[in-house]
């Protein structure tokens, strides 16, 4: 895909920001040699403990390099990104800092595979390929169709994967729904995009019903992310 595009680069590595997204905040961050969660990132480079990292929506990729640089040898990081113009500067990411340990696939997450409508522009059209989210119809904007797979499938049975990370703009709970045998095998750390205290309470009631065994339990809230550890 053929997009115009600036480089930026941080203290992890170099990032291509696609012109259309130059105004959104992960970009405005960048451009100023910023880390965007700097402490999000940080808390999970060190929790990864020698296993994989699942980490999505990809966007432009601008959590790919400092996740990618703190796994151990043969880990790996998973990462996918339905929307095509953030897919293929992420892919560009990827490449810009020789990340070899990253496996992103061109898809939507959810509890079944299938096929979804994503919204990559708002009534009017004004873009918001930052924060493009799965819609009902398809008169929400501009919307596409993407196609929806579940984590469980994305991520081979047999790994170990020590991080859960999502911020998929109000679909997490589906695509926790689709990652039952992932997170039943590993007991991850969940790190969910939720910014406001009934969201917080939502993700925990139901990891607690979905997976009782793992006791589940919400630890803390760090830049509109919170963190859920297992107890057992």
């Amino acid at each position: 895909m053929q997009f115009d595009q600036r480089i930026c680069v941080n203290e992890h590595g170099f990032y291509c920001v696609p012109e259309a997204y130059a105004a959104r905040e992960i970009p405005k961050v960048l451009a100023q040699g910023g880390v965007y969660e700097p402490s999000t990132l940080n808390l999970m480079r060190r929790s990864a403990r020698g296993g994989d990292i699942v980490s999505g929506g990809a966007f432009i990729g601008d959590f790919l390099p400092a996740l990618s640089r703190a796994l151990a040898p043969g880990a790996r990081l998973h990462s996918f990104e339905p929307n095509p113009l953030s897919h293929a500067a992420a892919q560009e990411t990827i490449a810009l800092n020789a990340l070899d340990n990253v496996d992103l696939a061109p898809v939507a997450v959810g509890a079944e595979p299938g096929e979804l409508l994503l919204q990559v522009a708002r009534p009017g059209g004004d873009t918001s390929a930052a924060r493009a989210r799965i819609v009902e119809t398809a008169d929400a904007g501009e919307t596409l169709p993407v196609v929806v797979t579940s984590l469980d499938a994305l991520v081979p049975a047999g790994r170990e994967v020590s991080i859960l990370h999502l911020d998929i703009e109000g679909h997490e709970q589906p695509a926790l729904m689709g990652a039952t045998r992932l997170i039943a095998d590993n007991a991850p750390m969940i790190v969910l995009e939720a910014a406001r205290a009934w969201r917080q309470r939502q993700y925990a009631q139901f990891l607690t019903e979905q997976f009782p065994k793992l006791g589940y339990r919400l630890c803390g809230t760090m830049e509109r992310n919170a963190f859920y550890l297992p107890q057992r």
